[in-house]
């Protein structure tokens, strides 16, 4: 069932391409609360903010991914079970981190989903506008928290 005008298999296809990246804004999610409550130091009121607002856009932006897919007629598919498999930049410390560490350890996740984003956002470019349009902003913001996140570390 698909609430799209483009053909079923044009759709299938660009949902395919819109997954993985859902899949890592919620890795991105999950990884920057587990840095929200683990900084420490003399940076944590700053850090732990700013995790808060980096936070709430991964997930937003995750979200507005799964309803493209459902609108495209497939099923997103973001349990904890999902996730699990992802395994790409592997696993975030369940340490104490000092406020700098805590933010290159979410930096390297930025750039790496931002990279990936960028691959599948060319599996979709020319098949539908509207779901490209989408990965635009979300690889423009992702790179946009990465500059940030790293300028922050200079």
């Amino acid at each position: 069932m698909g609430w799209t005008v483009l053909p079923e298999e044009t759709a299938s296809k660009v949902a395919d391409n819109l997954q993985p990246t859902m899949l890592d804004l919620i890795d991105l999610h999950l990884v920057g609360k587990q840095a929200h409550w683990t900084v420490v130091g003399e940076s944590f009121q700053p850090v732990h903010e700013r995790l808060d607002i980096l936070i709430d856009q991964w997930r937003l932006w995750s979200d507005s991914v799964a309803e493209r897919i459902v609108i495209l007629g497939a099923l997103p598919k973001g349990r904890a079970h999902d996730i699990a498999h992802l395994g790409k930049d592997g696993e975030f410390p369940v340490a104490w981190l000092d406020g700098n560490e805590a933010m290159r350890l979410v930096a390297d996740r930025v750039e790496a989903t931002a990279r990936r984003a960028r691959e599948h956002q060319q599996g979709i470019e020319d098949l539908d506008v509207i779901s490209d349009g989408l990965m635009q902003t979300i690889i423009e913001g992702l790179e946009e928290q990465l500059w940030m996140l790293r300028a922050h570390l200079q």
